[in-house]
């Protein structure tokens, strides 16, 4: 009687989307190939196209977490003022645990280099956008809807521009520079 095969082997899909951030943040995002990561993680190219369908969801895990934890934190602000209901849902939702900041900041830096990962293309953050210019009006049924549009926007880019600079400086905790970056704004 032949051996039984045992167990499958389980894949962490966050150690093989950190192999292929450290790879694509060493070597470039169009210079490597799925093989590639396939290879370097030590998983079969089957695999880990069962796990990531595209380069691009390799890149973009941990989106949909950032999201809910910024829906959920803004869900439960019951202030008054939306602008600091919205600073403080974004500070939230930019609290990654220890063992996430390395893959948060190889992921951030990839995209800000990496034309086709632009974080306006992505429909998620789109949809957030839209979501906080809704808000905003909500709050303030008498807002102008110009002013609303523009905050949404303004929002979006404070975060990601304080995001990826904490990425490339390595200075601090993500949450801590988003603060400093609200300090500094005025839109927002």
């Amino acid at each position: 009687m032949p051996p039984s095969p045992g167990r499958p082997r389980t894949i962490s899909p966050d150690a093989v989307s950190l192999v292929a951030l450290r790879l694509f943040d060493d070597r470039g995002f169009d210079a490597v190939s799925m093989d590639d990561v396939a290879a370097e993680a030590g998983v079969s190219r089957r695999s880990l196209f069962r796990l990531f369908p595209s380069k691009q969801a390799l890149v973009w895990g941990g989106l949909d977490e950032f999201v809910a934890r910024f829906r959920a934190a803004l869900a439960a602000d019951d202030r008054g003022d939306a602008l600091a209901a919205l600073r403080s849902a974004y500070v939230t939702a930019s609290v990654f645990p220890d063992g996430q900041l390395e893959v948060t900041r190889r992921r951030l830096r990839v995209i800000h280099v990496t034309p086709a990962l632009d974080l306006r293309a992505d429909p998620r953050l789109t949809a957030l956008t839209d979501e906080i210019h809704r808000f905003l009006v909500a709050r303030d049924p008498d807002a102008d809807e110009l002013a609303a549009a523009v905050r949404a926007h303004a929002f979006a880019a404070v975060v990601s521009s304080a995001l990826t600079w904490w990425a490339e400086h390595d200075d601090g905790r993500p949450e801590d520079v988003l603060a400093r970056a609200f300090a500094v704004g005025t839109l927002v």
